[in-house]
C-alpha cells in the first residue's frame, strides 16, 4: 500500500487567490505547484467561482 498524499491548500480572495500543490511519501516532501488567480478583474462573483474552478481542477 502506498504512503503517499497530495495536499492542496487554498488561500482564499476574493481579489487575490493562492494555492499550493504537495506531494508527501513516506517522510518525504515534494513541491508540485504554486499560483496565484487574480480576480479583480471579475465583478461577478460566480465569474470568479468559475475561474477558480478551472484553475485548480
Amino acid at each position: 500500500m502506498s504512503n503517499e498524499r497530495i495536499i492542496l491548500g487554498i488561500d482564499p480572495g476574493t481579489t487575490i487567490m493562492g494555492f499550493g500543490i504537495i506531494k508527501v511519501e513516506q517522510k518525504k516532501m515534494s513541491f508540485l505547484q504554486l499560483n496565484e488567480l487574480q480576480l479583480s478583474k471579475y465583478d461577478n462573483h460566480y465569474q470568479k467561482l468559475k475561474i477558480i474552478f478551472e484553475r485548480t481542477i
